[in-house]
């Protein structure tokens, strides 16, 4: 958990020296609320799984939020949790156990991902997601063809840099709330607060499954995967964990943890995406991979804290770092 604390180590100089900083993305400072949600709106997917799909007894059982990530050329790649995508997950402590097992969907379930405006919906295959054991990260890849998709919406999220407790945040998602199950989520709806705290430590992000970034901005149930932006409208994080812990201790041991609704809401860090690739467990690098090359690539000027942390912690792989920015 090294690179951990040396993400710390680079926050309070990023902070001071972000208004220096050029923005990489076409705008130089602090967004209007209107063009805030603009962006949001346009890099945030509504993911649906739904039983027996195309049946007179289908019906939606459960659903989530993505991010638009990237796209070359057709190829659209789309973030989220990959608790969204799985029919069974172990990330958590409260699902830890010796007998917990990762289980994708089976035949007569059907994951689907579109956009509200967007007049098609696309089927998710198994074979077109990826995702990570000890994070709560998924990627998926759709050939999205330009006639099917207009300038609107699919528009991927920039991405952003450092956080820091207190800094305004923002979300959105598709939730399961009063007046939006009955419609299958179709409404997405947005979500402002503050960064109330870092996890560092490497057991307090066992404990959180690697979700480190503590904030007040409201979620609920389909809200994960969804993102957390700055005010400058870039990704900081993927939300995906909301409540606080209620437990019971025998001898220094925790004995039973209940996750209550509300109070706190958690987010994985977008670095942590980067970090992965970079390790490249999961042959991402092979381009012979349909993830090959699917990363958006960071600003050496804007990212600069990213770049120098990478470097620090991989020496001996340079090219692949690099290869991450322009």
């Amino acid at each position: 958990m090294l690179y951990k604390i040396f993400v710390n180590f680079f926050l309070i100089f990023f902070s001071i020296n972000l208004f220096a900083k050029e923005f990489p993305y076409g705008h130089t400072g602090t967004l209007h609320k209107y063009d805030l949600y603009t962006i949001i709106e346009q890099s945030t997917v509504r993911i649906n799984i739904w039983q027996n799909y195309g049946e007179d007894n289908a019906s939606t059982i459960t659903g989530g939020t993505g991010i638009v990530l990237n796209h070359i050329d057709d190829d659209f790649y789309f973030l989220t949790n990959a608790h969204v995508l799985l029919k069974n997950h172990c990330f958590v402590e409260e699902y830890q156990n010796d007998e917990c097992q990762f289980q994708k969907w089976e035949d007569g379930y059907t994951i689907f991902l579109d956009h509200p405006d967007s007049e098609f919906e696309y089927e998710v295959s198994n074979d077109n997601f990826t995702y990570w054991y000890e994070y709560d990260l998924a990627v998926i890849r759709l050939t999205i063809s330009k006639e099917e998709n207009d300038s609107k919406i699919f528009k991927p999220i920039p991405i952003g840099g450092t956080w820091y407790p207190l800094m305004d945040i923002y979300g959105a998602g598709f939730p399961a709330i009063l007046g939006n199950y009955d419609s299958n989520y179709a409404r997405m709806v947005f979500c402002s607060g503050d960064v109330k705290t870092m996890f560092l430590d490497e057991d307090e992000l066992q404990q959180l499954s690697n979700y480190s970034i503590a904030h007040s901005c409201a979620l609920a149930g389909g809200m994960s995967g969804g993102p957390l932006v700055d005010e400058y409208g870039y990704l900081l994080g993927i939300n995906g964990l909301t409540g606080m812990s209620e437990y019971f201790e025998e001898q220094g041991k925790i004995t039973y943890l209940d996750i209550k609704p509300a109070n706190f809401n958690y987010a994985i860090d977008i670095w942590d995406l980067y970090n992965l690739e970079i390790n490249d467990e999961l042959g991402h690098y092979n381009p012979e991979s349909i993830f090959y090359n699917y990363l958006p690539k960071l600003s050496f000027e804007y990212h600069e804290e990213f770049y120098e942390s990478f470097i620090e912690l991989y020496p001996d792989k340079l090219d692949k770092i690099k290869s991450l920015f322009f």
